[in-house]
């Protein structure tokens, strides 16, 4: 007969041994009582857990597009503000176009208000949204519309020098007829507002416009640029009043610029909406993903809480159970310790 050996220090040590693993899995059944769910996700479902990363990933997207939304609307609703600023000055100078009486001193006025429609402009053209410019087109970082003075004023004065001879403030300025002031509103002064001219003299903007991923699978234009034709009818008919010197011309001549104003600054203000309509339509379908996404994720949430879900009240007998067992293993491992041969009869 073979006899073995068991040592005091092994008897001790064994249930320390096992205080370490119950203490491990107690840390994991306190985890799942307070977060509903598996303490460790892959060791619970196995090869399963793939789905629930795949899971997670899908929302994980909806959450990144639903919060890029928030930014698309933000700033389309600025643009909106600003068109609809620049539909309110248009309106106010068609208005004084067909109210204010023929004269000098109307002439003056009307000059004022064109000038300071023009700044107003520029003004909420210019605007950002703290890091881009609003009316940038793709082109965010530059800032988009020239102010009048600053290039756009000697492009005007160049091309009627060019026409009739004289300066736009030179007295011999009255001579000019109202036919040939026609033509050159048709012909030189339009060109002015066509490209190549418009990009060299007014616009610094990308006639291109941000298009932003707002669904899973569906894309909107999320931006407009200084480019758009509202924008050039809106800069010509506040021009032809403010840039040719009115109090310059004779009254034939004033009149003929009043009437092509009222029709550049009409047409301005219909296009004006159109653009409005546009941007609404984005906003409108930006609206409507987000609704079908919330309701996604709720989907998609309650489906990870199903999978990768721990029973808290199931967690909690568990923990009662090992908060005994570990109780048990500190007072056996102590008894275990006051053996000494000694004792041994």
């Amino acid at each position: 007969m073979q006899t073995s050996y068991i040592s005091t220090a092994a008897l001790r040590n064994a249930p320390r041994a096992s205080i370490i693993q119950l203490q491990q899995e107690l840390t994991d059944r306190t985890t799942e009582v307070a977060t509903s769910r598996h303490a460790d996700v892959g060791l619970a479902l196995g090869r399963s857990a793939g789905r629930t990363v795949s899971t997670r990933m899908d929302l994980a997207l909806l959450e990144t597009l639903i919060t890029a939304n928030g930014s698309a609307t933000a700033r389309l609703s600025q643009t909106q503000d600003a068109l609809a600023d620049l539909e309110t000055t248009a309106s106010e100078m068609l208005a004084a176009l067909v109210a204010l009486p023929p004269g000098n001193a109307s002439a003056t006025t009307l000059t004022t208000q064109a000038t300071t429609s023009l700044d107003r402009m520029a003004d909420r053209l210019n605007a950002s949204d703290g890091g881009s410019y609003l009316f940038g087109g793709l082109n965010t970082t530059e800032q988009p519309f020239s102010r009048y003075a600053d290039g756009p004023e000697a492009a005007v004065e160049a091309a009627f020098l060019a026409r009739f001879g004289v300066a736009v403030d030179d007295p011999a300025a009255s001579a000019i007829t109202p036919a040939d002031m026609a033509d050159f509103l048709a012909n030189e002064y339009a060109d002015l507002f066509d490209d190549p001219a418009w990009g060299a003299s007014w616009s610094a903007a990308s006639s291109d416009n941000i298009v932003s991923r707002i669904a899973p699978s569906e894309r909107v234009v999320t931006s407009t640029n200084a480019n758009e034709q509202a924008i050039r009818s809106l800069a010509m008919g506040f021009t032809m009043v403010a840039g040719l010197s009115f109090s310059t011309l004779n009254q034939a001549t004033r009149d003929e610029i009043v009437r092509q104003a009222r029709l550049v600054l009409g047409t301005a203000i219909t296009e004006v909406v159109a653009l409005k309509g546009q941007l609404g339509f984005s906003e409108n379908a930006i609206a409507k993903a987000n609704n079908r996404m919330m309701l996604a994720t709720d989907i998609l949430e309650q489906k990870i809480a199903a999978d990768e879900g721990a029973d808290p009240a199931e967690a909690k007998v568990r923990i009662d159970l090992l908060t005994t067992q570990i109780e048990i293993s500190y007072a056996l491992t102590n008894q275990l310790s006051r053996l000494s041969i000694l004792n041994y009869a």
